[in-house]
């Protein structure tokens, strides 16, 4: 085990840096990822709160946040759902 730990820091560190890069651009990824999600919230809140009042005449303001709220949820469980089965680890990429 000792030697395979330093087989990863050994061999001019080629496993390390390819490594450290992989780790660096997930994290900006996920950064940038956050940035357009968290700017983007009021608008899709606003958006889905018009297709619900379009539906449903509601006056209540916290009802219509909490159908609205329920609405994103869905649609956001939706897409999770389809991403994960259609970018899912195929075994003939092993």
């Amino acid at each position: 085990m000792k030697e395979g730990f330093l087989h990863f820091f050994t061999g001019k560190g080629r496993r390390f840096k390819k490594e450290f890069k992989r780790q660096l651009r997930i994290l900006i990824l996920f950064t940038l990822g956050f940035t357009i999600a968290f700017t983007w919230r009021q608008t899709v809140f606003d958006l889905s709160q018009s297709i619900i009042q379009f539906f449903i005449e509601i006056k209540n303001i916290s009802v219509l946040s909490i159908l609205t709220s329920t609405f994103i949820t869905i649609i956001s469980i939706i897409l999770i759902y389809l991403t994960s089965y259609y970018l899912r680890d195929c075994p003939e990429n092993y």
